[in-house]
């Protein structure tokens, strides 16, 4: 039976078809207008990043190791996992996020799908650069099995689609499965179509001995060469520490890792009982000092209740000092 075409089934010449560049909300991690999956083990704090970097992207600081600052965004975060009230806006405000850039849809009568129409309207409606789901098996629906190719491609096509529309990078957060010991790409939850519906997949993995040290590790990139890993240290805030040139991807989640980093505690722990081991040094001088290091207030305070020094209290401020031992 022959077939012919219709006006609305046109063949397409690539010859008329214009070349666009792939826009980048954070280069070489997350691309704007696509898929980026940010996965980890239950309690390496994926969340955490996630919300650090929205919390950059709200007030417009550079993201880590990024050269410049940018123009402040809009974020949409639906989580089904931790409490918006009393777990996430706790952990925006310690981040410093600016809150009023940062929606959410209100899923309490219906939860929210891939192929949910309410997710264009309030990317298109609040002019959001950045959508986060939190998690992965939350968000795809109740009725995809995720071990199912066919399922999979059909629940990420409506999500790509409205990305591909809209602009809007959207970044999936999601645990990883049991197959140590394998390659990284295949600890991605569900069938291996998960991993070849998205263009990036970012691995937070714990990094050496430390207990709160992490890797953000590139597992996939389809669209610029893989990015350095990245060291970050996750306590009640997440801190960036350092780019890891070599980071592979499949060592780090096996298990092949060196000697510990001291964290940025740790160094400034080191640093107090350093610089005030000739006399006590004023408090502003000594934030000073550290943010020069790219150690925070925070992170300073919290190395100072772990040593042995008092505050001492004059007329413009106050004096920290080694307390005398016995």
């Amino acid at each position: 039976m022959e077939v012919t075409l219709t006006n609305d089934q046109e063949i397409l010449c690539f010859a008329d078809i214009p070349t666009e560049e792939v826009n980048w909300l954070w280069y070489p991690y997350i691309p704007y207008g696509k898929i980026t999956i940010l996965q980890g083990d239950p309690g390496c704090g994926k969340t955490m990043v996630a919300l650090s970097l929205a919390a950059m992207l709200s007030t417009g600081a550079a993201l880590p190791f990024s050269p410049q600052a940018n123009d402040p965004i809009t974020i949409l975060y639906q989580t089904s996992e931790d409490g918006i009230a009393d777990t996430i806006k706790p952990r925006l405000e310690r981040a410093q996020a600016d809150c009023t850039r940062i929606k959410i849809i209100d899923e309490s009568k219906t939860p929210l799908r891939f192929d949910d129409a309410r997710l264009e309207a309030a990317v298109r409606q609040e002019n959001a650069r950045l959508l986060i789901l939190d998690p992965l098996s939350a968000y795809i629906g109740e009725s995809v099995s995720m071990n199912q190719a066919n399922e999979v491609r059909s629940a990420f096509r409506s999500l790509y689609a409205m990305a591909q529309r809209t602009g809007c990078a959207v970044l999936i957060v999601a645990h990883m499965n049991k197959m140590n010991g394998t390659s990284a790409l295949y600890r991605t939850s569900g069938s291996i179509d998960v991993a070849g519906a998205v263009r990036s997949i970012l691995t937070v993995t714990k990094y050496r001995k430390s207990p709160t040290q992490r890797v953000l590790v590139p597992v996939k990139s389809n669209l610029a060469p893989a990015g350095n890993g990245l060291l970050l240290e996750v306590t009640d805030h997440v801190e960036w520490l350092d780019q890891l040139e070599e980071a592979d991807a499949d060592q780090l989640l096996n298990g092949n890792q060196g000697p510990a980093v001291p964290t940025k505690q740790q160094q400034a722990e080191q640093g107090l009982l350093q610089l005030l081991q000739n006399g006590p040094v004023s408090h502003k001088d000594i934030i000073l000092h550290f943010s020069r290091q790219g150690i925070s207030k925070r992170t300073v305070e919290l190395a100072k209740s772990n040593l042995p020094i008092k505050s001492i209290r004059i007329k413009d401020g106050w004096l920290w000092q080694l307390e005398e031992q016995p």
